[in-house]
C-alpha cells in the first residue's frame, strides 16, 4: 500500500484497480486494500471520489475486522476532506487514522498521519499545532531514511514559514525539496514545490516570477492530472494579473480555476475565486455580477468561518486544558520530591542521635514534630498557591477565548460591511440622480460604521486583559507610536493575516503591507524579521 502523501506518478492505476473490483465481489483484505488504493490515487484528480472509495474500504474493514485497512481509509477520507477545505471532517478522520496507527506501533502510518494533520492545522491558522505534527512527521521519516517523505515535509513547513512571513527559511526547504524530488522522480512533489514558490514569490510581490513558478508547477500537475493542484496555480495566476490590473488574462485564469474548484467541491479555492471574481466585475462595471459573486462568496466563506471558528476555539480549549494538567503533575512531582528528600534527612537524623546520644530522644521528638508541622503548613500554602494558579489559568483561558471570538465576530463584521460599502458606491454609479443621493446617504452611515471607535474600545478592553503588558511596554520603548500604529499591533500580535487584518481596519491589504513596512522601521527591524516574533519577546520581557 503506498505511504506518500499523495499519489503516485502514473494514470495507469485507476484503471486497473477499477477493473480488478469490478471482477471480485469478496469483501476481504484485498478489497480493502485496493478500494483504499482507488481513494489514494484520487486525492489529486477527484476527492469525491477518494471519499466515496475510501468510506466504502471503511466499512468493509469494520465487518472483517481489518484495522490497517481501516487505519488507511480514515487517512484517505481526511485527506480528501482537507483538499476540500472541510477542515472539520478532515480533523475527526485524520486523528483516527493515527490513533489507529499507534495501536498497530506502525511508524510510517504516525507518521503520514501526523504529516496531514499538519496540513489541516496550516490551513487552520493554528501554527503551534501544524508545527508540532510536522517535526514529528520529519523525526520519523528521517530515522527511516524515507527521502520522498522527508522533501514533502520540508515543503509543508515552508508553507507554513511562508504563512508567518519567515521567507528566507521558507526558501531555503523549498529548494531542498526540489533536488529530493528530482532525484526520485516524484512528479506531484516537483509540482507541489513550484507552486509553493510561487506563493512564496507572491508573497514577496515578485510578481513575475510568481507567474512563472506557477506556470511550471501547472504544466507538471497536468501530467499528473492534479486538478486541485492546478486549480490552486490558476488562482494564484489570476490573482496577479487581477493585482496587475490585467483584466482579461486574470478572467481566463479565474473561470479555468473556478470550474475545477465547482466540479470537485473546493470550497476554499471557490471562496477565493469569488472575491477575486467580485473585484474583476467591479471593476469592469459590471456591477449586476459582482453582486451575484459577492453572494457566492459570502455563502462559502460564511459555511467555512463558521466551521473554522469552532474549531480554532475547541482546539485553543484542548491545548490549555492540556498545559495546565502537565504543569499540576509536574508540580506534584516536585512536592513528592521534597517530601522524600525531607523525609530521608529525618531518618538519617534520628538516627545519628538514637546512636551518638540516647539521652536527646526527646529534643529530637521536639525537633520532628515541629518540622512535620512546619511541611503541614507548607503543603497548605502550596495547595492554596495551586488553586489560585488554577483560578488565574481559568479566568485566562475565558479571556482568551473571548478575545478569539470577538476578533472572529469582528473580521466578519467588518468584512460584512466593507462589501456594502462597495456595492453600495457601485450601483450609485449605475442609478439615476434620485436613487444616487439615497444611496450615498447610505454610504455615509456605513463609512461612520466602520470609523466608529467603539468597537476598537471593546476590542482594547479585551486585548489587555489577555496581554496586559504589551502596549505599555511598546509605549514607553517607542514614544511616537501613533494610535493607529497600536491598533496594527494588536492584530499582528494576534497573528491575523493580512487579509483580515485589512478588513478590520478598513483599509486594503495593500495598505497593510505599507502599515507594517512603516511599522518595521519604526521599530527598527530589518524586512526578514517577524513581527510576530518581535511582539511575543517584547510581551515576555525580552
Amino acid at each position: 500500500m503506498p505511504s506518500n502523501a499523495y499519489g503516485s506518478d502514473g494514470s495507469t492505476t485507476i484503471d486497473s484497480l477499477t477493473r480488478l473490483l469490478e471482477e471480485e465481489g469478496a469483501l476481504d483484505i484485498d478489497r480493502v486494500d485496493r478500494l483504499n488504493q482507488l481513494g489514494y490515487e484520487y486525492w489529486i484528480s477527484d476527492p469525491n471520489l477518494s471519499i466515496k472509495y475510501g468510506g466504502q474500504a471503511l466499512e468493509i474493514a469494520r465487518v472483517i475486522d481489518y484495522p490497517r485497512g481501516g487505519a488507511y481509509a480514515n487517512r484517505v477520507i481526511g485527506v480528501a476532506h482537507w483538499a476540500q477545505g472541510n477542515l472539520d471532517l478532515s480533523f475527526k478522520y485524520l486523528i483516527a487514522a493515527r490513533k489507529s496507527y499507534r495501536a498497530l506501533k506502525d511508524s510510517l502510518g504516525i507518521a503520514n498521519s501526523s504529516l496531514n494533520l499538519g496540513m489541516a492545522y496550516t490551513d487552520q491558522q493554528n501554527y503551534d499545532l501544524a508545527e508540532r505534527n510536522y517535526q514529528d512527521a520529519l523525526g520519523i521519516f528521517k530515522r527511516m531514511t524515507a527521502k520522498s517523505r522527508v522533501a514533502t515535509t520540508y515543503t509543508k513547513i515552508a508553507d507554513l514559514l511562508t504563512l508567518q512571513e519567515k521567507y528566507a527559511p521558507a526558501f531555503s526547504y523549498l529548494n531542498q525539496a526540489l533536488v529530493i524530488h528530482r532525484e526520485t522522480g516524484f512528479l506531484y512533489g516537483i509540482a507541489e514545490a513550484n507552486r509553493k514558490l510561487g506563493q512564496l514569490a507572491s508573497a514577496r510581490e515578485e510578481l513575475d516570477e510568481a507567474i512563472s513558478y506557477f506556470l511550471l508547477a501547472a504544466e507538471v500537475g497536468k501530467q499528473r492530472n492534479d486538478q486541485v493542484g492546478l486549480a490552486e496555480n490558476y488562482l494564484g495566476i489570476g490573482q496577479i494579473y487581477l493585482s496587475k490590473n490585467d483584466v482579461p488574462m486574470a478572467e481566463n485564469y479565474l473561470l479555468r480555476a473556478q470550474a475545477i474548484a465547482e466540479k470537485f467541491s473546493l470550497q476554499r479555492i471557490r471562496r477565493d475565486v469569488y472575491a477575486a471574481m467580485k473585484e474583476l466585475e467591479s471593476r469592469r462595471g459590471n456591477y449586476r455580477r459582482a453582486l451575484a459573486y459577492a453572494d457566492q462568496y459570502f455563502n462559502v466563506r460564511d459555511s467555512l468561518f463558521n466551521r473554522e471558528k469552532s474549531n480554532l476555539i475547541a482546539n485553543m480549549e484542548a491545548r490549555r486544558s492540556f498545559e495546565a494538567q502537565e504543569e499540576k503533575l509536574l508540580l506534584a512531582q516536585k512536592n513528592l520530591d521534597m517530601l522524600a528528600q525531607d523525609n530521608q534527612i529525618n531518618r538519617l537524623t534520628k538516627w545519628l542521635l538514637v546512636l551518638i546520644l540516647l539521652a536527646a530522644i526527646s529534643i529530637a521528638y521536639a525537633m520532628l514534630s515541629r518540622k512535620n508541622t512546619i511541611i503541614e503548613r507548607r503543603g497548605a500554602d502550596l495547595r492554596e498557591a495551586t488553586q489560585q494558579r488554577e483560578n488565574l489559568e481559568g479566568a485566562l483561558k475565558e479571556k482568551e477565548r473571548e478575545l478569539t471570538s470577538y476578533t472572529l465576530n469582528f473580521v466578519q463584521k467588518n468584512e460584512g460591511i466593507s462589501e456594502l460599502k462597495q456595492l453600495t458606491e457601485a450601483l450609485a454609479k449605475e442609478l439615476g440622480p434620485e436613487h444616487r443621493t439615497k444611496l450615498r446617504t447610505i454610504g455615509k452611515k456605513i463609512n461612520a460604521l466602520l470609523r466608529v471607535d467603539d468597537d476598537w474600545a471593546d476590542f482594547r478592553r479585551h486585548f489587555e486583559s489577555v496581554h496586559p503588558n504589551l502596549m505599555v511596554k511598546l509605549g514607553e520603548e517607542f514614544p511616537g507610536l501613533t494610535r493607529n500604529e497600536f491598533r496594527l499591533i494588536a492584530l499582528l500580535r494576534l497573528n491575523l493575516s493580512s487579509k483580515e487584518t485589512s478588513t478590520i481596519l478598513g483599509i486594503s491589504p495593500d495598505s497593510v503591507k505599507t502599515a507594517r513596512y512603516r511599522l518595521r522601521k519604526k521599530l527598527g527591524l530589518d524586512t526578514q524579521d517577524s513581527l510576530f516574533e518581535f511582539l511575543l519577546q517584547r510581551e515576555q520581557g525580552g
